[in-house]
């Protein structure tokens, strides 16, 4: 027998380390839209902030359900992979300005040039998680050889350079070593709350 979905999460989520719990959280408000090559959508429909919240109700303890609505008001919908989930937690442990989720650049005249991970408009600083699957060949998210994959981040980089932009990247590494995306960030000027 098959326990349900929601009890399953409402007993695990609160268990779990706090940047896995946000990123199976941010998945389920995604609607997991960024599930593996070949792999089916687990969820048809996302969740919302309030379905996680309602989870809070079902919990067996008063400090899982706490758990669960913190889990709730920091998940968010706009996380586009595990990467960039856990690349806000580790922003908010650091101490960092919260950074706006996939800001849309355009020029002047309106034509998208790209969409960015994590944007801090006052010092128009983009921030980019790159995970090593973006450039994997034939093994990538998209499926393509990793040449034209580079050859197309790095005309996407000028593209959105020349409207006055600058970028902070950071990898895997970068997550389960802090401080090294701490001093990214310090070198970037990205201030502190």
């Amino acid at each position: 027998m098959l326990e349900d979905l929601r009890l399953c999460l409402a007993d695990t989520l609160p268990r779990l380390p706090w940047e896995d719990a946000i990123v199976v959280a941010d998945a389920l408000l995604s609607g997991l839209r960024n599930s593996p090559i070949n792999m089916p959508a687990v969820v048809a429909t996302p969740w919302t902030a309030q379905d996680l919240n309602s989870m809070a109700d079902t919990s067996s303890t008063q400090k899982a359900a706490h758990r669960l609505r913190r889990i709730a008001d920091f998940a968010s919908p706009l996380s586009g992979s595990p990467g960039e989930s856990w690349s806000r937690v580790v922003i908010e442990q650091l101490g960092f300005e919260p950074p706006e989720l996939q800001h849309h650049v355009r020029t002047a005249d309106g034509q998208l040039l790209g969409i960015l991970d994590f944007w801090w408009k006052g010092l128009r600083l983009a921030g980019e998680f790159d995970g090593k699957r973006k450039y994997a060949g034939g093994n990538s998210y998209s499926g393509r050889d990793v040449d034209p994959v580079i050859l197309d981040e790095k005309l996407r980089s000028e593209r959105i350079q020349e409207e006055d932009v600058r970028f902070v990247r950071w990898m895997w590494d970068d997550l389960t070593s802090p401080r090294r995306l701490e001093a990214k960030l310090l070198r970037a000027g990205v201030p502190r709350r």
